[in-house]
């Protein structure tokens, strides 16, 4: 990854421009970047009203993309979020076909549909993220949207090498491809160190009760936690854990056994919200 200053360019990205200048399609290549450009500066414009701010601006074979510092925001508001840029390109490909730029507004059009695919790290990926992660959990939606990710970059990849054969342009979906592997390999981590981080943030949620055998593993645990409730895991007639004493046991490569060690130590027969902090201990 090259860095300088608040953007990071992926090495890949500059592999996809290449292929752009090679095949003599240049001019393409500087309308996806000006549209990349509208579209993303207009979604940072939006999030940043939030009280959200860039971390730094990544230049990907996705597009232009703003990294941003997590902030507890409502699920209704992160879902508004998410259509914006992709509104934002719709506009802009309205006001290109009033202006008479056809090639221009098509490629934006394009592109504004690209952002809502339900692949991560896109917005329509952050979407299905959202939604499951809210019925599911967090880390089961991110578990099966970065395997589908991944899953969706291999198939690109032998698409570019084998097509491009007998269609250069085929080319082009090599650096895609190998670019969703490498987004989808590191997002699982990232999005739970995000949850992570945001469960100690002190935050009034509404609280939900998960009966569980407490044979599950710490991840298993894991996977039921989503950043908009207050989740407490209890055995059947017996006491519980706070999730955040899972996430610990997560982050810390601890057990099962360590999970529950305190909570067979304590007596609380009765099923109580107020257990779970002091647990971190």
């Amino acid at each position: 990854m090259i860095k300088q200053n608040k953007f990071k360019v992926h090495p890949l990205f500059l592999f996809f421009g290449a292929v752009f200048f090679y095949l003599k399609i240049s001019t393409l290549f500087w309308d996806m970047l000006f549209c990349w450009t509208i579209q993303e500066v207009g979604y940072a414009f939006f999030c940043m009203r939030k009280g959200m701010s860039v971390r730094h601006w990544l230049f990907t074979p996705l597009g232009i993309r703003a990294d941003f510092i997590d902030i507890s925001i409502s699920f209704e508001e992160k879902l508004r979020l998410h259509f914006m840029g992709s509104c934002i390109g719709i506009l802009l490909s309205v006001a290109l076909f009033a202006l008479e730029q056809k090639s221009l507004a098509l490629t934006s059009l394009f592109l504004a549909g690209m952002r809502l695919l339900p692949l991560l790290p896109l917005e329509g990926g952050r979407i299905w993220l959202e939604i499951l992660g809210k019925w599911k959990g967090t880390l089961w939606a991110a578990g099966w949207l970065t395997k589908i990710g991944c899953g969706i970059g291999y198939g690109l990849c032998v698409f570019g090498a084998v097509f491009s054969i007998v269609l250069p342009h085929a080319f082009l979906f090599l650096s895609v491809g190998l670019y969703l592997i490498y987004a989808n390999q590191h997002e699982f981590l990232q999005i739970a160190k995000n949850l992570y981080f945001g469960m100690l943030k002190d935050t009034e949620k509404p609280l939900r009760e998960v009966i569980v055998s407490g044979k599950e593993t710490p991840l298993e645990l894991a996977l039921y936690l989503n950043p908009y409730e207050e989740i407490y895991f209890f055995r059947k007639n017996a006491s519980g854990v706070s999730q955040e004493r899972i996430m610990l046991a997560l982050f810390t490569g601890k057990d099962r056994n360590w999970v529950w060690e305190i909570a067979n130590q304590k007596e609380f027969g009765a099923k109580t919200y107020k257990f779970g902090y002091d647990d971190m201990e």
